[in-house]
């Protein structure tokens, strides 16, 4: 299949999940609307409907809470088929809650700065007067955004985010948090009915397992006990993880920030730039083991930080090779890290694929099957495809994304796919991935990293 036509495909996709009011992800799964993955599908939309893109968003930020969180679920009242529902997280036991609109209690990546600068310089209109007009609308909430989490989501004022929810991370099931999820000792027993498993077809291997996912739901319930205080919960809540993939999204959205700044000459940027001095400043000192500890058997590799435990989350996941997203990674560090994106992709011989598997295939925790514990994502892939071009690493940087392009010229437009043998799993017609692969094939370097 030509560039054109799966351009042509992945724009349909999108234009077949529009309901009127946002994209949902995908209608095999997903009725509802989820924040970073319209993020993501704005970027997609970007190359085709401005109007459209501008809508996306907007109607998410019309569910941000009055202390600055964008919910990671805002909530279609006309679908029944998916579970935990509006009513599940009784949102309104906090004062900041919107109640004109159902939504999670939860955030997700601030992936919408990003969106919004897409959306600008993708606009065709000579004056760019809808985005414009759009980026002084929304700068203000972007703002507010990135604030909450740069105060609430960090109190210890390093620049970095902790979440207090795998469903938080984007990477739902990642085996990063399984060491933190086995202390939450369930004190009640939950009922309910998993409708993810109707959707997917009984196909339970492809899809957290109940032990886990009833943790999730419980952590749901811990979370309302707090009436979702989280200066209350952040004291002793036994779930809270600084996330490297998190706190990268949100070190470039932040610097995206002060680029629509500049375009609505916007003069008050001080704060933003403060932000970003405290994440450059803590980075490595979170992330980064290596820089701590002077032990030679140190891998080199980024891992997330367990607040609870005050250590470090050694797991070898998608989520320690994002950083080149960054732009952070020192130069001495680089030929480390590209050592290990080349062994993570098909050209180590293991993966019939050049896209990265989101979890190393040597390690005992690596599943084949199972969401964010094996599968290629395209998200994920897309980040540090951006980061290795930044870095000029230009070779590399286009074996992902001839990786992409043959994962969805073979198997569709998937939510995610076999890192083995490149079948598509998951839902089908997923939105953000048709989105970012037209990113990739209109090739504009928009979202390579400002310096």
């Amino acid at each position: 299949m030509k560039v054109d036509q799966i351009f042509e495909s992945a724009r349909n996709v999108l234009k077949g999940n529009w309901n009127g009011k946002f994209t949902i992800p995908s209608p095999t799964l997903y009725p509802h609307q989820w924040s970073w993955d319209s993020a993501f599908i704005a970027i997609g939309n970007s190359y085709s409907n401005t109007e459209r893109a501008i809508n996306e968003l907007e109607f998410l930020f019309d569910a941000q809470w009055t202390n600055g969180m964008v919910p990671h679920i805002v909530f279609n009242d006309e679908e029944k088929t998916y579970f935990p529902a509006a009513d599940f997280y009784e949102i309104t036991r906090s004062p900041f809650a919107p109640n004109h609109i159902g939504t999670s209690g939860m955030t997700q990546p601030p992936m919408h700065a990003i969106a919004c600068y897409y959306i600008y310089m993708n606009d065709t209109d000579s004056q760019k007067t809808k985005s414009l007009q759009f980026l002084r609308r929304i700068f203000p909430r972007l703002k507010l955004f990135h604030k909450y989490l740069m105060t609430d989501r960090d109190p210890e004022g390093s620049g970095l985010v902790t979440i207090l929810h795998p469903w938080e991370s984007g990477l739902d099931d990642s085996p990063v948090w399984d060491h933190s999820l086995s202390q939450i000792k369930i004190e009640h027993v939950l009922k309910f009915q998993r409708l993810d498993v109707i959707a997917v077809g009984g196909a339970k291997n492809t899809i957290p397992t109940d032990s886990m996912y009833n943790k999730f739901i419980y952590m749901i319930e811990l979370m309302k006990q707090y009436n979702y205080d989280e200066k209350k919960m952040y004291e002793d809540f036994p779930f809270k993880i600084k996330a490297i993939i998190f706190s990268s999204i949100l070190y470039v959205a932040n610097k995206y920030l002060i680029k629509i700044a500049e375009i609505i000459e916007e003069r008050d940027t001080d704060e933003i730039k403060e932000w970003i001095s405290r994440c450059e400043k803590n980075f490595y000192k979170y992330f980064y083991p290596t820089e701590q500890n002077s032990d030679k058997s140190e891998d080199g590799l980024f891992y997330n930080y367990d607040i609870v435990r005050k250590d470090w989350i050694r797991k070898k996941t998608i989520g320690s090779l994002v950083p080149i997203y960054t732009g952070l990674i020192h130069n001495e560090q680089l030929p480390s890290l590209l050592k290990w994106i080349q062994r993570w992709s098909g050209a180590s011989g293991r993966c019939r694929t050049e896209a990265l598997a989101s979890v190393d295939v040597d390690e005992p925790y690596f599943k084949e099957f199972t969401y964010w514990r094996g599968p290629v994502w395209v998200n994920t892939n897309w980040m540090i495809y951006l980061g290795l071009l930044k870095y000029g690493q230009i070779d590399a940087a286009e074996r992902i994304k001839q990786g992409i392009l043959d994962l969805v010229t073979n198997q569709g437009f998937r939510e995610y796919y076999d890192a083995y043998t490149g079948q598509g799993l998951g839902g089908k017609s997923f939105a953000w991935t048709a989105a970012l692969v037209m990113d990739l094939i209109k090739d504009t370097r928009v979202g390579i990293p400002p310096s």
